[in-house]
């Protein structure tokens, strides 16, 4: 069997097991699915309202500050280095609950503020956190997790035990999820995000 024709395989398996989770979400779950990241939009935009930026510059900015921060946190950690970046305040006055690498990513889309979704990106360069930002954004992408390789492999292990998720495999699994999104005329991140609280509720994770 030729390589292509193996890859072909996984991708079907992948996205069956996709639909197969997704079949068993509760319209609670789809409803998260449907709106979470729309409600994230409308989040963001108020701040882009509020002091006047680009929402692409105050996405950037939360996506930048999301890694281990709980996302009520992120706003807020958000909104705090706006304000003090529109105050004309420095970078070491921001205190948020993630990295400093990634507080300094944010403070950096601020200072530059790019002028397309692509420059935003470019800052932000992390895969998970730049398909968060694209996603908010409205681009058909979603975020590969350790629990969106779980779904697609119908796999129920620990975080810590799913393998590391490589560029080309990262590829192939968001491709998945728009096939396996297409079939319901939904976008890749809002089946990403049914099924990811659906496959918590089902295995207790």
């Amino acid at each position: 069997m030729k390589v292509k024709d193996i890859g072909d395989r996984h991708m079907t398996q992948y996205t069956r097991n996709i639909l197969k989770v997704y079949k068993q979400c509760t319209d609670d779950e789809l409803q998260h699915g449907m709106t979470w990241y729309a409600e994230a939009n409308d989040k963001c935009q108020l701040l882009s309202d509020q002091y006047d930026l680009p929402l692409r510059i105050v996405v950037g900015v939360v996506a930048a500050l999301s890694p281990t921060n709980e996302w009520g946190q992120n706003l807020k950690d958000a909104l705090n280095m706006i304000d003090n970046f529109v105050a004309g305040g420095y970078v070491e006055d921001c205190t948020c609950c993630t990295y400093n690498n990634m507080r300094d990513k944010a403070w950096s889309i601020l200072q530059t503020m790019p002028h397309t979704d692509d420059d935003v990106a470019f800052i932000l360069r992390g895969p998970k956190i730049t398909d968060f930002f694209y996603c908010i954004m409205g681009h058909d992408v979603c975020v590969i997790d350790g629990h969106a390789w779980c779904i697609a492999n119908n796999d129920r292990r620990t975080l810590q035990e799913v393998p590391n998720i490589g560029k080309k495999l990262r590829a192939e699994l968001q491709e998945c999820y728009r096939r396996a999104a297409k079939k319901h005329g939904i976008t890749a991140y809002q089946m990403q995000a049914a099924t990811w609280v659906a496959w918590k509720r089902i295995h207790n994770v």
